[in-house]
């Protein structure tokens, strides 16, 4: 990966860091290893229960969650890379009838990516470069039946195709991902998806895009069936929650290669689901590669 396709490749990273610390198209150099330590917040004091927007309770005082976590990437060979995500979460509120909290080790995120088209040598100069992700994740420790939860609780596995092209020596350029994720029961299996353009100005890079999350299945928030005292199955992990959220990012790349990363993100409808904010910031330092 050149320098040019290495600072995008961050900035992209950094809109999905506020959500789900997904991954692009382009791919690190082989041998090279790209750590991320990063943090995000979110919080809402509104949410969707079903598809009609409530008040938090009783006060629509905010949830807010927080999310300490570490990303690593490694370039295998030319065409393959390997990822992790690791972390720490908790969440705090007044609503929901009190002081209120949860923590535990975030769902962990484990994944291959296989690059099938290189726009740099590709025959085509309209070529994007194309790659596939196949990825696991890991459960991770908090309580995940209650309305304040840091999480969904859930194994699952994961498949997706990325795009990324890169306009001549515009700067100017456009990433995307669809995928499908199976998740354990009685959580419900995700549709997900996201689109964005980006500009480089020099060492910066700014970028805006859309992102969905959608379940396939599941219950609505006092609807029928949903009894969270009953357990997991009627309780919040079985939800049909849905996220569209529009984002932006903004990076700069220093001389060692090193790029820090802002974003943010607001939620534009849902369904079972907070009406949120969220911010991120990270660094991503790049060591050895080919």
């Amino acid at each position: 990966m050149n320098s040019k396709t290495c600072s995008i490749a961050v900035v992209v990273l950094a809109l999905a860091g506020t959500l789900a610390h997904g991954q692009s198209a382009w791919l690190p150099a082989p041998m090279e290893v790209k750590t991320t330590p990063g943090f995000s917040f979110s919080t809402f004091d509104e949410f969707w229960m079903g598809d009609n927007k409530v008040d938090n309770p009783p006060n629509g005082d905010s949830l807010d969650q927080y999310t300490a976590y570490l990303s690593l990437e490694l370039g295998i060979l030319e065409r393959l890379a390997a990822d992790a995500t690791v972390g720490y979460t908790w969440t705090e509120s007044d609503a929901f009838g009190g002081q209120v909290s949860d923590d535990g080790l975030t769902d962990t995120s484990l994944g291959l990516r296989y690059r099938l088209i290189d726009e740099f040598t590709a025959l085509s100069e309209y070529a994007p470069t194309v790659s596939i992700r196949a990825g696991a994740v890991i459960a991770g420790t908090y309580d995940d039946n209650l309305p304040f939860s840091a999480g969904d609780g859930a194994h699952a596995f994961e498949g997706s195709l990325l795009l990324g092209k890169i306009i001549g020596q515009t700067g100017l350029g456009g990433f995307g991902q669809i995928g499908y994720r199976v998740r354990e029961n009685p959580v419900p299996d995700d549709v997900f998806g996201n689109v964005g353009v980006f500009k480089q100005f020099g060492p910066f890079n700014i970028a805006v895009g859309y992102r969905h999350v959608q379940a396939v299945s599941g219950l609505d928030i006092g609807g029928t069936g949903f009894n969270p005292g009953m357990g997991r199955s009627h309780g919040f992990p079985a939800l049909k929650e849905i996220n569209q959220l529009v984002e932006a990012g903004l990076s700069f790349t220093d001389n060692g290669g090193r790029n820090y990363q802002i974003s943010a993100a607001k939620s534009v409808d849902g369904r079972n689901t907070g009406d949120k904010w969220l911010f991120g910031a990270n660094i991503t330092i790049p060591w050895g590669g080919l």
